[in-house]
Parts: structure tokens; C-alpha cells; sequence
């Protein structure tokens, strides 16, 4: 193992220990500098990263971590409106599944 390989195992610990956990996401370019930003945020913990933390959703609950589950459901009543939107979206769902020009098997490309 050479030295930049031991020096790059030793960093990657050191970021584990901390908590810390490596991501690699893809963007629009016009948008990087902002993805950039916010992750150079959440790397502190304090002041401005609560803030961007709360906005995003990633507030701590009392009691434990929040979940994906916690983070998108709608603690309040949906209105007659929105359950009339949602059995839309999802009769739509059903007849583009028995739809052989929508639901199509894919080629996919490796």
C-alpha cells in the first residue's frame, strides 16, 4: 500500500469516526455550487446547519433519528380534494400498467 492510498484509508476513518458519511449525488452543473454550499453547511454542527437542517426536514425528533417514513407523512387529514386527486393519480397508475405501450419491458444499458 503506498502513502497516498494509507493517507486516503486514514482520512476516510477519521471521517467515519466522526459520523461523517461520503456521497457522491449528480446535479445540473448551474446547480453544483449550491449542492456544494449546503454540504459545506451540514458539515458543521451548529448555527447555520440547524437552520438548513430544520428547512430540509432533518430536524431530530425526540426520542430517535427521523426516517424517511417521518420526513414525508402527512401528519394532518388529507381533504376530499386531495383523496380525489390521489385515487386519479393512482387509477391512472393502474390502467398505464396494462398499457403495453407504457409499461414496456427496457433495454438497459451497462
Amino acid at each position: 500500500m503506498n502513502a497516498k492510498t494509507k493517507a486516503l484509508k486514514a482520512h476516510r476513518a477519521r471521517l467515519k469516526k466522526r459520523g461523517m458519511k461520503r456521497l457522491e449525488v449528480c446535479v445540473p452543473a448551474r446547480e453544483a455550487a449550491v449542492i456544494r454550499r449546503a454540504a459545506s453547511v451540514l458539515r458543521e454542527q451548529a448555527g447555520e446547519a440547524g437552520r438548513l437542517r430544520q428547512v430540509l426536514g432533518f430536524a431530530q425528533t425526540p426520542g430517535g433519528v427521523a426516517t424517511a417514513v417521518d420526513l414525508f407523512a402527512m401528519p394532518e387529514r388529507s381533504s376530499p380534494v386531495d383523496d380525489a386527486m390521489w385515487d386519479q393519480a393512482m387509477a391512472q397508475i393502474a390502467r398505464d400498467r396494462k398499457d403495453p405501450a407504457v409499461n414496456r419491458p427496457r433495454k438497459f444499458v451497462s
